[in-house]
């Protein structure tokens, strides 16, 4: 395979990215020589430079000797209430809305509704681990923010099944997005009112 078809196929990889947008992408950078390089740049400095946040799990840009990200570390973030998503994508989108003060778990993924080994697409235990060190502080309710279509409502239920002993312990409510999120939907583009409607309606 020569390097314009495997640069082609790496794109592809890409959430949400097809055979032709990946083409593109390709011919963009043979003509942008300058932001080839510098993609190939940062790409390199990556590994490096982004580090997973020992608490909520998303990755954001590493300081020295930080293990939480701002959110994590600001001290006005609500410890009675944690959000759960699937990605970083989906924080970035809920954040960005300001409709939410509580802090977030990130799962690093969904899990398809016949898969077999489902810790290894989500991080379950790490969220049993980090609901417990929350109930140390108060936490009253977790609130499953998944998306609307079949894979999201198959990890809100492992989420919740793998919480459920924890929640019945410590008396945590179990929640998740209600009315204003339409099925199918994905959480990562729904607009700020949306969110605020969902969330404002969990059940």
């Amino acid at each position: 395979m020569d390097v314009i078809n495997e640069l082609t196929e790496l794109f592809r990889k890409f959430p949400g990215i097809g055979p032709r947008q990946a083409n593109r992408f390709v011919h963009f950078l043979l003509e942008r020589n300058d932001d080839a390089e510098r993609l190939s740049a940062l790409a390199k400095e990556l590994p490096t430079t982004a580090a997973r946040c020992s608490d909520c799990r998303r990755f954001f840009a590493h300081e020295k000797n930080v293990k939480l990200c701002k959110i994590c570390r600001d001290p006005a973030r609500d410890n009675k209430i944690l959000l759960i998503v699937a990605r970083d994508t989906d924080l970035d989108t809920i954040e960005k809305s300001g409709t939410y003060r509580g802090k977030y778990f990130v799962l690093g993924g969904t899990i398809p509704i016949l898969e077999k080994e489902p810790q290894k697409r989500a991080a379950m235990r790490e969220l049993i681990a980090r609901a417990a060190a929350l109930a140390e502080k108060g936490l009253s309710e977790i609130v499953l923010a998944l998306s609307a279509n079949p894979e999201g409502e198959n990890t809100a239920n492992e989420a919740a099944r793998a919480l459920a002993s924890l929640a019945k312990r410590r008396g945590i409510k179990i929640s998740a997005l209600g009315r204003g999120l339409s099925t199918g939907s994905e959480l990562e583009y729904c607009d700020p009112e949306t969110l605020k409607n969902a969330l404002a309606n969990r059940r």
